[in-house]
C-alpha cells in the first residue's frame, strides 16, 4: 500500500477526541519538531516494535473473532496503519546513541544467547549426569540382583548338583560324591543327590553304600522313586547270591525287606518261596538234614535259629496285614521246614513252639498243629528225664531202682516195644539227651527223637531206654543205662540198672525173684571191663567181675 493511498485515508473518530493523522502519525496535537536521528530511530523502534506485534496480531486475525469494543478496535486499525507508513517512510541515519544503544542491544542479545546456550548445555550436562547416574544404578540393581541370585540355595543347589552329574559322567567318583554331599547340605531333602550318590556309589560296586544311601534318603523325603530304587538293588543282590549259590538266611531277609516296603512285589514273593527256600531247605541225596539250628555246644548259641525266627515272625506280619494265598503258602513254608531231617538245639525247642503256636493262631493249619504236639511230647519225655540226669551226674544211680520199676517208665519201655512210642521215634535201644532233637518228616507226619553219642558227641550224658522184649519165665525186663562224660570228654563208662526176675543165692540155694542188678561197664584201649552186682541194694546182695 502507497504512502499517499494511506495519509488519504479516512480515519475512524473515537468519542469526544479529534484526531488527525500527520506524517503516519495519530496525534491530538500538533508534534514538535524532531531531530532526523531521533526521526530514524523512532521509526526502527517502530519497525521492531511492528514485527513483534505483527505474529499476535496475524494469529488473532486466524483465530476467533475478537469481542474487543468498537472503539479498541478502530484505535488498533489505526496504530497498524500509521505502523505500516513508518515502515515505509524514509530512513535516516542513525545517531551515535541509536547506534550505541543498538550495539547495546546487540550485546545483550548476545549474552542472552550465550546465556541461554550455557543454560541449555548445563542442563543437557546435567541430564548426561542423570542418564549416567540412573544407568549406573541400574547396573548396580541388576548386578546385586544376580548376585543375590547366584546366592540362592536353590541355585547353589543346582550348581552342586550340576557338577557332581558332570564329575560322575568322567567317572571321577570322590569330586562327585563330594558335590552331591554338598547339595545334601543345601537341601537335606533333594532326590536328585540322593540317587546320584546312589548311582556313583553303584558304578564302584558298593552295594551295601549303594542301599544305606537310598533307604536314607527315603526316610529323609518319602520319595516313592528312591523307594523302589533301594528294593530293586536289595532284590538284585538276593538274586546275586542266589545264582553264586550262596544263598543264606540273609538271602531270604533281603526278599523280606523288599516285601515289608512293596507288599505287591511278586518277584520277591516268588524267589523268597521258591528259589531262596529251595537253597535253604530242599533235601538232597548228598544232605537231607537241616542243620541251621544245630549248635555244636549247646552252652552256646552259635545256630541261626534267632534269625530264622526273626524272618518268620517278619513273615507273619506281613501275611496278618495283606493276607494273600502267596504270603500264606511261603509263611506256612518257612514255618515247618519240609526237609526228612531238621536238627533242633534243644534250647530252641520252647522258642519253636511258640513260634508255631503264634502262626497256627493265625493260619490255623493242621499240619503245624500235629508239629505242635510233636514238640510237646519231647518236652513232656525232657522233663520226665531231668531228675535222672542229675541224680546220675551226682553219682546217685540208686535212683534208677525207683524209676525203672515205676509204672511210667515200664509204659514208656513197652509202647516202643509195641511200636506205639507215639510221636517219639526208635527202637531197641532209644536215647534221651539234653542237648539235640531231631524232627523227622516222612508221609506227612512228623516224629522226633534225640541224638545218641553214635550221632552227636554228647558234652552232659546220655541215657538210655531199653525198648527191647526180653522177658525171663515170662517177665519182661525194665532196663536202662547211662553214659557219662568223664574228665577228658571220652564216653568210655557205661551204667545200666536192670530190674529182672533172676535167681538169688539164698543161704546156699538159687531162688528166682525180682531184683536189681547194676553193671559197670569201661571201655579202654586194652577192651572191655564189667563189674556185675546182683541183688543190687538187697540182702543176698553178690558182684562179679569179666
Amino acid at each position: 500500500m502507497s504512502q499517499n493511498k494511506s495519509n488519504s485515508m479516512k480515519q475512524p473518530k473515537r468519542a469526544g477526541t479529534n484526531l488527525t493523522v500527520v506524517d503516519g502519525e495519530a496525534k491530538a496535537k500538533k508534534p514538535k519538531p524532531k531531530t532526523k536521528g531521533a526521526k530514524s530511530a523512532k521509526s526502527a523502534a517502530g519497525k521492531a516494535k511492528g514485527a513483534k506485534s505483527a505474529k499476535p496480531a496475524a494469529g488473532k486475525a486466524k483465530g476467533t473473532k475478537s469481542a474487543k469494543p468498537a472503539g479498541q478496535r478502530a484505535r488498533s486499525a489505526v496504530n497498524r496503519k500509521n505502523t505500516k507508513i513508518a515502515d515505509t517512510s524514509d530512513r535516516k541515519p542513525k545517531s551515535v546513541k541509536d547506534a550505541e544503544r543498538e550495539d547495546f542491544e546487540n550485546r545483550s542479545e548476545k549474552r542472552d544467547a550465550e546465556r541461554a546456550r550455557r543454560r541449555e548445555e548445563r542442563q543437557r550436562k546435567v541430564r548426561r549426569q542423570k542418564i549416567t547416574i540412573a544407568a549406573l544404578s541400574g547396573v548396580i540393581v541388576v548386578a546385586a540382583a544376580v548376585l543375590i541370585l547366584f546366592m540362592t540355595p536353590s541355585l547353589k543347589l543346582s550348581r552342586s548338583l550340576a557338577k557332581g552329574d558332570r564329575y560322575a559322567q568322567k567317572e571321577e567318583y570322590e569330586s562327585a560324591q563330594e558335590s552331591y554331599e554338598n547339595a545334601l547340605e543345601i537341601d537335606p531333602a533333594s532326590v536328585q543327590a540322593y540317587r546320584g550318590m546312589a548311582d556313583t556309589y553303584l558304578a564302584q560296586g558298593k552295594v551295601t553304600e549303594t542301599e544305606q544311601i537310598l533307604y536314607d534318603g527315603w526316610e529323609q523325603t518319602q520319595d516313592e522313586g528312591l523307594l523302589h530304587y533301594y528294593c530293586v538293588e536289595v532284590y538284585n543282590e538276593a538274586v546275586g547270591e542266589i545264582n553264586a549259590d550262596a544263598c543264606t538266611l540273609a538271602t531270604a531277609d533281603k526278599c523280606v525287606q523288599v516285601l515289608e516296603l512293596e507288599p505287591d512285589n511278586q518277584d520277591a514273593l516268588e524267589t523268597l518261596g521258591t528259589h531262596v527256600y529251595g537253597k535253604l531247605f530242599d533235601a538232597t541225596q548228598e544232605n537231607d538234614t537241616c542243620m541251621l539250628f544245630f549248635d555244636e555246644d549247646v552252652t552256646q548259641d552259635t545256630c541261626s535259629y534267632g534269625e530264622y525266627e526273626q524272618l518268620v515272625r517278619r513273615l507273619l506280619t506281613l501275611y496278618q496285614d495283606n493276607k494273600t494265598d502267596g504270603l500264606k503258602s511261603v509263611l506256612r513254608r518257612y514255618a515247618l521246614i519240609d526237609m526228612p531231617y531238621v536238627r533242633l538245639s534243644l534250647p530252641h525247642v520252647e522258642q519253636y513252639t511258640a513260634l508255631l503256636t503264634d502262626i497256627n493262631g493265625t493260619l490255623n493249619d493242621a499240619d503245624i498243629a500235629e508239629t505242635l504236639a510233636c514238640l510237646e511230647r519231647a518236652k513232656e519225655v525232657e522233663d520226665y528225664f531231668a531228675q535222672a540226669f542229675t541224680e546220675f551226674e551226682a553219682g546217685n544211680y540208686a535212683y534208677a531202682r525207683e524209676l525203672v520199676s515205676g509204672g511210667s517208665y515200664q509204659k514208656i519201655r513197652d509202647d516202643f516195644i509195641n511200636e506205639n512210642s507215639g510221636y517219639w521215634e526208635g527202637a531197641v535201644y532209644i536215647p534221651v539227651n539234653r542237648e539235640q532233637l531231631v524232627l523227622h518228616r516222612e508221609e506227612g507226619g512228623v516224629r522226633f527223637s534225640f541224638l545218641g553219642q553214635e550221632d552227636y558227641h554228647c558234652k552232659y550224658g546220655v541215657i538210655t531206654v531199653w525198648g527191647t522184649k526180653q522177658e525171663d519165665d515170662g517177665i519182661q525186663r525194665s532196663a536202662i543205662s547211662y553214659v557219662p562224660v568223664g574228665e577228658d570228654g571220652n564216653m568210655d563208662t557205661e551204667y545200666t540198672i536192670q530190674y529182672l526176675y533172676s535167681n538169688v543165692k539164698i543161704n546156699g540155694k538159687y531162688v528166682p525173684q525180682m531184683n536189681f542188678r547194676f553193671d559197670t561197664k569201661v571201655t579202654t584201649e586194652e577192651g572191655i571191663t564189667t563189674n556185675a552186682i546182683g541183688d543190687w541194694g538187697g540182702e543176698h546182695e553178690w558182684e562179679i567181675d569179666y
